[in-house]
């Protein structure tokens, strides 16, 4: 009678214990697979093979030299994207400004950083004041229509976050664009322009 009451004794905290492993385990498991899916723009520069969009056809010989250089680049950036301290110099940081300068650099048509000269502009806000100083800025209600190689800077309440992509095409306000640090990647997304929440405005190519 004493022996079967201390095999009782041990059995139930065994039990609980493993069960309380197995529940921590799954949570771990569940919480990674969330934030692998749907952690959308990240600090981090790690990349990671996701889903790929279609890139659109686009008409380069109707765009300018420089339009469809940017146009090519994007391309090629897309079919084989690179980590994003590729774009940023090696920093550990958001890289979808660094995206915008490394490419329109590439192109033949570098940035000025506002703060220190350099070609590389690794923030949004400084990137909008790079526009402005150029006299290339264009506010959202200014009636501008963006073209292929221009650029959309998203205020913080935007479903993107503060961010900056490129534009890709523009039709009748359905906008496509591309860019970088979208989910950790190069992303290509379309969307009506006026449902992607508060827009900054845009930064004219050329």
């Amino acid at each position: 009678m004493h022996i079967q009451q201390k095999k009782s004794s041990w059995r139930g905290p065994v039990i609980f214990g493993f069960s309380l492993v197995i529940i921590i385990a799954i949570t771990c498991v569940v919480a990674y697979v969330a934030l692998s899916k749907f952690g959308g723009r990240r600090s981090d520069t790690s990349y990671q093979t996701m889903p790929r969009e279609q890139f659109p056809d686009i008409q380069t010989d109707k765009l300018s030299p420089l339009r469809a250089r940017v146009v090519k680049i994007l391309r090629q950036q897309f079919d084989n994207p690179q980590p994003g301290t590729f774009y940023s110099q090696g920093e550990q940081q958001d890289w979808c400004a660094n995206f915008v300068s490394w490419v329109d650099r590439q192109a033949g048509a570098p940035l000025v950083n506002p703060h220190s000269g350099g070609w590389r502009i690794p923030g949004v806000r400084s990137l909008e004041a790079y526009y402005r100083n150029a006299g290339k800025f264009r506010a959202n209600d200014s009636g501008y229509q963006p073209r292929p190689g221009d650029t959309i800077m998203y205020d913080t309440s935007s479903r993107h976050g503060e961010h900056v992509n490129f534009v890709l095409k523009y039709d009748n306000g359905k906008v496509t664009t591309i860019g970088g640090n979208e989910g950790g990647a190069i992303h290509i997304q379309q969307f009506d322009i006026n449902s992607g929440g508060p827009i900054r405005g845009f930064g004219v190519l050329e």
